[in-house]
């Protein structure tokens, strides 16, 4: 999971004023409606190039041959990750040829502003747009392969089915729970309107939004000159197959320096090649240091700059997986994807 954005502080007092009465520049969208996600019940699938992840849900198609998607993109060449994007819109398939036209109404950016000074920083935002993607489709068996727009193209894997590459016993198992686990928490953070810049100062009031798939989270902090951000986890499930529960909680002065805390609860669950349930991998993510304040994740400038994700997961495996290097493994080769 990210431990960058919600841990990264509010403005000072007087900066706060000078947004709110300006309304300019990155914050002229202060009034946006914030969660406007239409649900996504059908197949989940994920891809992975380099540090790049991929993920693509698309719905059952409806009378008119139309189904609502979500497209994310990650980029995780750290365990905290660092840019990434998010399309929603439907998607349609016409004709025997494997067409599929994918109508774009909204897009999300989370930018890497891991350099940027925190109070010059944008944070995430949404563009409420229309445009057209023009994709050919190719379904074979597990696979999804997808060509005509390099943004989105790749072969696929079906998501529960790659679960089942998953262990339980091993250090290496527990690393690659955290991942995978990770990914849904990451592709929460991208829709969070402000995360990542001052804009979380809007959670003062608390907010919710909806899981991709199911559940939600709540967003709320407390305190200016030092603040308490917290995102409760609820049945939350951006990913078909991978459910988080539980508060993650920053605790960050003005500048954006400080230690999270907290325990989040997860649940993958693999798919059989008959499309059933297999045994779950079950599990846990303290932020804290699981009871050693020294190894809790620490933020400087918003950023993770220290400490460590204490990982636990039902079958005995452990790890410990810092913020601030690579995945090890990668998710790529935790779920054996092409």
């Amino acid at each position: 999971m990210s431990a960058r954005a919600r841990r990264r502080g509010p403005a000072p007092a007087a900066a706060l004023v000078a947004l709110a009465l300006g309304a300019c520049g990155p914050y002229a969208e202060v009034a946006q409606k914030l969660d406007v996600t239409a649900r996504v019940a059908g197949d989940t699938w994920i891809a992975a190039s380099g540090a790049e992840v991929r993920v693509l849900l698309v719905g059952t198609s409806s009378s008119d041959g139309s189904t609502p998607f979500a497209f994310t993109s990650m980029q995780m060449p750290i365990s905290a990750g660092t840019s990434a994007s998010t399309l929603q819109g439907t998607w349609a398939e016409t004709g025997s040829e494997g067409r599929a036209t994918l109508r774009v109404e909204r897009e999300y950016t989370l930018p890497d502003e891991r350099t940027t000074s925190l109070l010059s920083r944008r944070g995430a935002w949404r563009t409420d747009e229309r445009r057209t993607l023009q994709l050919t489709v190719i379904r074979d068996g597990g696979r999804l392969v997808l060509a005509g727009d390099a943004a989105l193209a790749g072969t696929y894997a079906a998501f529960g089915a790659a679960l089942a590459r998953l262990g339980t016993a091993t250090a290496r198992d527990a690393a690659c729970a955290f991942q995978i686990a990770n990914l849904g928490i990451r592709s929460s953070e991208i829709r969070i309107i402000g995360f990542g810049g001052p804009g979380m100062t809007q959670y003062q009031r608390a907010e919710t939004y909806v899981g991709t798939v199911a559940g939600n989270l709540r967003v709320s902090q407390s305190g200016f000159t030092h603040n308490t951000t917290t995102i409760l986890y609820s049945a939350f499930e951006d990913l078909g197959g991978a459910r988080v529960d539980g508060p993650q909680v920053t605790d960050a002065n003005s500048g954006g320096d400080g230690h999270m805390s907290g325990v989040l609860t997860f649940v993958l669950q693999p798919r059989s090649p008959d499309g059933s349930a297999a045994t779950p991998v079950t599990g846990s993510i303290d932020y804290g240091g699981a009871g050693n304040p020294a190894d809790a994740v620490q933020i400087s400038n918003g950023s993770a700059s220290g400490g460590v994700y204490v990982v636990s997961i039902e079958g005995g495996g452990s790890a410990r997986v810092s913020p601030e290097t690579p995945p090890s493994p990668s998710v790529a080769e935790c779920l054996g994807l092409p």
